[in-house]
């Protein structure tokens, strides 16, 4: 099975500077279907977060917060990014990139454990009301939550009209399934790039390679 290239690539951590302008361009540019904290009508959850060059969905902390080893993850080394949190003041979250798990992929070496990068566009306002929302996060409860071992995850990235990304905590921890606010702004939304990139292999091939087959 030949590697996919990532389509959604981290890159490093924009300077303060630069992500002020980006941040401050990205308000002007914002459309009709684009959504600001503050429209959201909702303070973000816990601290503001680090906007990012781009979202992620396999850097070492996604990786970790999706229930996988970052440190077995054989395949290209990714710059790390910060933990989530909230949106930071005036983002204006133009689309969405969802970080999940469930999916599998097979090759010489075995069956891997996938994660699926789907990059989501469409009117993002109830899914930023969902993330931010203080009916939603009580609703999910205070305390850190704990995913099932076997259970599903997702993370989640807001990304502005020029592709500057912040990952934003989801209510429950990620855990599937997620709370219902959060589970309908997401399928109200359009996938228009879907990827699987296999990360952990679960079922080896007996004397096959470990790694991922390569081009």
């Amino acid at each position: 099975m030949a590697r996919p290239h990532l389509g959604l690539p981290a890159r490093t951590r924009l300077v303060a500077a630069v992500a002020v302008v980006l941040l401050g361009l990205g308000a002007c540019s914002g459309g009709g279907d684009a959504s600001t904290a503050g429209e959201a009508g909702a303070s973000s959850v816990g601290q503001p977060g680090t906007v990012e060059a781009g979202a992620d969905c396999l850097a070492p902390q996604v990786l970790a917060d999706l229930g996988f080893d970052p440190a077995a993850y054989t395949g290209a080394r990714h710059p790390e990014v910060p933990d989530a949190a909230g949106l930071p003041e005036g983002f204006t979250a133009a689309s969405a990139v969802r970080c999940s798990t469930g999916e599998t992929l097979t090759d010489a070496a075995g069956t891997w454990a996938a994660v699926t990068a789907s990059r989501l566009e469409g009117d993002v306002r109830p899914l930023v009301e969902a993330v931010s929302g203080r009916s939603t996060l009580s609703a999910a409860g205070g305390a850190t939550p704990t995913c099932a071992p076997d259970g599903d995850r997702s993370e989640l990235w807001l990304v502005d009209a020029l592709g500057v990304a912040v990952r934003v905590v989801l209510p429950g921890g990620g855990c599937e399934p997620l709370p219902t606010p959060v589970a309908d702004g997401l399928a109200a939304l359009d996938a228009v790039d879907v990827e699987h990139y296999p990360v952990a292999l679960v079922a080896p091939t007996p004397g096959a390679s470990t790694g991922p087959t390569t081009d």
